[in-house]
C-alpha cells in the first residue's frame, strides 16, 4: 500500500478517542437504544389501554380484581399525578421512554464521530436511576392498593434492564460533567413532557373523578332550583348533557338505561337513612369495604350533598361484602376476612352517632385495611368487646342477610349496587345528579341529546 493511500485512509478516520474521556462500549449503548425504543412502544400501547379503559371499555391488560391495571390507573396517586401535572402515569411512562432513547443513540453517534461524549453518559446515567426511582415508587403504590398491573411487569423489566447497563454496567464510565449531564436530561424531560402535555390533557381522566367536575361544574352555573320542572333546574340539566363528554354521555346513556330497564322493587323499611325520610330521591347503596368503586362513590355523594340543596336527597347504606362467608351470593370464601367483619361492625354502628364517619373511615383505608383495624376504627363509637358481641350475634347476621336479600332482586354482579327509587341505577355522578335533579324522572327533554343506549353496557 502506498504513503498516499495510507494518507487518505488515515485523513478518512475518526480522530483517536481521548483517553481521558470516558466511552461507554458501542454494544451497550445499542441494547440501551434498543431497550429505550421497546420501553416507549410499550408505554404508547398502555397509553392507548388506558384510553380505552376510560371509553368504558375493557383493558388488554385487566386480568382479575387484584391484576387489573385499571385499577392501579384509577388509584389516589395515579390520579393525582394526572390531576397536577396533565399526564397520566402511561404519559410519564412514555416520556421517560423517549428520553433514555434519544440519550443513547446521540452518544452512539457522537461516539461514531470520534466526538467525547461525556454530558451525554452522565444524563443516560442519571435517567436510568429515574426510571429505578419510579419502578420503586409504582410498585410501592400497587401494593398499597393491593391492585397489581400485569402489563406494567414488561415496563420494569426494561427499566430494570436499562439500569442495569447503564449503572453497574457502566461504573468505569463514572459521573463525568455531572452538572452538564443533569441539565441535558432535565432539558430532554422537559421538551418531552411539553410534547406529550395536549394528549396528556385530552386523556379522559377516571369516570368517578370525571363525574365529580361535571357536577361541580353544573352547580356552579344552577339557577334557581324550585323542583322538578323548574325552569332553572331544567336549565342546570341541559347544561349537564352538554358540558359531558362523548364517552361520559354514552355512560349516561347506558345509566339511564339500565335504570328504565330496572324493575320497581318496594324498599324495606331504612335501619339508618342520611337525610329526610320525605326526599323526593332515596339512593340506597350496597357496598364492600374492599371495593375501590364503593370508595369513589363515598366521593361522589360527598360531591352531591356539596352541589345540592339541603333535603333533595336521602342515602340509605346497605351491605353486601363480597365474601360467601356472610354472602349465599358469593362463591369465593373466606379470602378476606375483612369484608364480612366491616359489613357486620357497620351494622352494629348504625344508631350510633359515629356510623358515618367509622364508615368513612374504612373506606379511606379499604386498601390495607385488617381486622384489627376494623375493631380500631369503631373504638370511638363502641368499646371493643361489645362491637365483638354484636359481630357474633344472631341479629346483626339476619340484617346483613335482609341487605343480601334485597339486593338479589336486582341480579347483583358485583358492587357498588345503587338503587334509585326502588330501581338499579349507577354510580356515575351525572346520572345519580340528573335523577335528583328530576325526582327520579328518567324521561326529560335534556336526555334527548345522549347517544342511543348500549343494552350490553356493564356499569355499577
Amino acid at each position: 500500500m502506498g504513503k498516499r493511500s495510507r494518507q487518505r485512509q488515515e485523513a478518512a478516520a475518526p480522530p483517536p478517542l481521548p483517553a481521558t474521556v470516558p466511552f461507554p462500549s458501542p454494544a451497550s449503548l445499542v441494547s440501551l437504544v434498543a431497550l429505550g425504543a421497546l420501553s416507549a412502544l410499550w408505554a404508547l400501547f398502555l397509553w392507548a389501554e388506558l384510553l380505552v379503559a376510560r371509553a368504558g371499555g375493557t383493558a388488554f391488560c385487566a386480568f382479575g380484581e387484584t391484576s387489573d391495571c385499571a385499577a392501579v390507573w384509577n388509584s389516589a396517586f395515579a390520579s393525582a399525578i394526572h390531576a397536577r401535572t396533565g399526564l397520566p402515569v402511561a404519559g410519564w411512562g412514555l416520556t421517560w421512554s423517549v428520553v433514555a432513547f434519544l440519550l443513547p443513540l446521540v452518544a452512539l453517534l457522537r461516539r461514531a464521530e470520534g466526538r467525547p461524549t461525556p454530558a451525554l453518559a452522565s444524563a443516560t446515567r442519571l435517567m436510568a436511576a429515574a426510571g429505578v426511582v419510579s419502578v420503586v415508587v409504582l410498585l410501592a403504590v400497587s401494593a398499597a392498593e393491593k391492585a397489581f398491573c400485569g402489563s406494567c411487569v414488561l415496563t420494569y423489566l426494561l427499566a430494570a434492564g436499562y439500569a442495569g447497563i447503564a449503572l453497574p454496567g457502566w461504573q468505569g464510565v463514572g459521573l463525568p460533567e455531572p452538572g452538564r449531564g443533569a441539565v441535558l436530561a432535565g432539558g430532554l424531560t422537559a421538551a418531552a413532557f411539553l410534547l406529550l402535555l395536549y394528549p396528556g390533557l385530552r386523556t379522559p381522566k377516571s369516570g368517578g373523578e370525571a363525574g365529580r367536575e361535571a357536577i361541580a361544574t353544573a352547580a356552579r352555573s344552577a339557577g334557581v332550583r324550585a323542583g322538578t320542572g323548574d325552569p332553572g333546574r331544567d336549565g342546570e340539566l341541559r347544561r349537564l348533557v352538554d358540558s359531558l363528554a362523548p364517552t361520559m354521555k354514552q355512560t349516561l346513556a347506558d345509566s339511564l338505561d339500565i335504570y328504565r330497564r330496572s324493575p320497581a322493587v318496594p324498599p324495606p323499611r331504612p335501619r339508618l337513612l342520611l337525610g329526610p325520610e320525605a326526599a323526593p330521591v332515596r339512593i340506597i347503596e350496597f357496598t364492600d369495604v374492599r371495593c375501590e368503586h364503593c370508595a369513589d362513590l363515598q366521593k361522589t355523594l360527598d360531591a352531591l350533598r356539596e352541589s345540592l340543596p339541603s333535603g333533595s336527597f336521602s342515602v340509605e347504606p346497605r351491605q353486601f361484602p363480597l365474601d360467601g362467608e356472610c354472602n349465599p351470593l358469593v362463591t369465593a370464601k373466606g379470602r378476606d376476612p375483612v369484608r364480612c367483619l366491616a359489613a357486620l361492625a357497620r351494622i352494629c354502628l348504625e344508631r350510633t352517632e359515629g356510623a358515618t364517619a367509622f364508615a368513612r373511615a374504612l373506606f379511606e383505608r379499604q386498601a390495607t385495611l385488617t381486622r384489627e383495624q376494623v375493631f380500631e376504627l369503631a373504638a370511638p363509637a363502641m368499646p371493643r368487646p361489645a362491637l365483638e358481641a354484636c359481630v357474633g350475634s344472631d341479629a346483626a347476621r339476619r340484617k346483613l342477610a335482609d341487605d343480601v336479600g334485597y339486593a338479589s332482586g336486582f341480579h347483583p354482579d358485583g358492587t357498588p349496587i345503587v338503587i334509585v327509587n326502588g330501581r338499579r341505577g349507577t354510580s356515575f355522578g351525572p346520572f345519580l345528579y340528573a335523577m335528583v335533579l328530576t325526582g327520579g324522572a328518567d324521561s326529560h327533554s335534556a336526555f334527548d341529546a345522549l347517544p342511543p343506549a348500549n343494552p350490553r353496557a356493564h356499569l355499577h
